[in-house]
């Protein structure tokens, strides 16, 4: 009997480094691509990932798998979380671009969120400060010492209606010495802002205490500077800006006051003046008229409240 042989059979056996990426890391290669290819700002950029990785740690399901069944599924969940419908409608609207660019791309055939709904939310009534309130907060100005220089031009932009992110995004060269250049806004809302005398005025006593200080005046350095001894001469964070508004509230004594609070005063005041809306949104930059309504209503609120009082108080005085 003729033994045939034995032939070398080779199995194509994959080495540990070649074994698949866990399925977390296979769904974060598209969302770095999403985030790679979006144009998004700062504040954005963090409420875009913090939404997704909510999502990712809620399923495990990679992209294509997902149906719409399941993005309803984590609709009812989110509420199950208590979260405001504004939060919710912005966890949704994050999930929507990305499933929409993961469609464009083709990575995915159908897009799940086309059949989702988001909450209706009702705008909240515009939080302006009283003149009283805002004089508080420049007279507070005084007791900070070396830093009035920086705060006092800080509050003054803030006082145009600029955005936190905004005025820290600002550069020197973003100031003509009449009105400031916002290349970098939420959603695209960049534009010019006329100024005051008064911010003007600030501003051009802060560059020049910068320079006679030795500190960079150049057209490409940040307008608003740290001083904070781990990041002195590095641009204002965020952060920086909102610590520096909180310090000033305390001292002023008030309640409940933040940077955007200075934004809906611009706002109110426009429309409380009669300032055409179409106009009044070139200096907000607020992009469509629905945006800026609760400002119109709420300036009509008060003009009407001011002209009741004028008509009952010389009524009464007449009596």
């Amino acid at each position: 009997m003729i033994v045939p042989e034995p032939k070398l059979i080779l199995v194509d056996t994959p080495l540990k480094s070649e074994s698949p990426q866990p399925l977390g890391d296979l769904r974060q290669v598209r969302v770095d691509e999403y985030f790679r290819s979006m144009e998004l700002s700062a504040n954005s950029q963090r409420a875009y990932r913090r939404a997704l990785t909510r999502f990712t740690k809620w399923t495990d399901k990679t992209w294509h798998l997902l149906k719409h069944q399941d993005l309803d599924r984590y609709k009812a969940y989110l509420k199950e979380l208590e979260l405001s419908n504004a939060t919710i409608c912005q966890e949704l609207a994050t999930l929507k671009s990305f499933f929409n660019w993961l469609t464009i791309k083709d990575y995915i055939s159908k897009d799940p969120t086309l059949t989702l709904t988001k909450p209706k939310i009702k705008p909240p009534t515009p939080q302006e400060l009283s003149n009283e309130e805002v004089e508080s907060l420049f007279a507070a100005l005084e007791k900070r010492g070396w830093h009035r220089f920086r705060d006092t031009a800080l509050l003054r932009v803030l006082e145009h209606g600029l955005r936190a992110s905004e005025v820290t995004a600002l550069n020197i060269k973003d100031y003509d010495g009449k009105r400031l250049h916002i290349v970098e806004a939420k959603r695209d809302s960049v534009g010019f802002v006329p100024l005051l005398s008064e911010a003007r005025m600030a501003i051009d006593t802060y560059l020049q205490w910068r320079e006679a200080e030795g500190m960079d005046v150049e057209e490409t350095s940040a307008l608003f500077l740290s001083h904070s001894n781990k990041s002195k001469g590095n641009r204002l964070t965020y952060d920086g800006l909102y610590g520096i508004v909180k310090d000033l509230v305390e001292i002023a004594g008030l309640e409940k006051c933040h940077p955007h609070r200075l934004r809906h005063t611009l706002a109110t005041n426009l429309a409380l003046k009669g300032m055409d809306s179409m106009l009044a949104r070139r200096i907000t930059r607020h992009r469509s008229e629905a945006s800026y309504q609760r400002y119109s209503e709420r300036g009509l609120d008060l003009k009407a409240e001011e002209q009741f009082w004028q008509l009952f108080d010389s009524a009464e005085v007449e009596s």
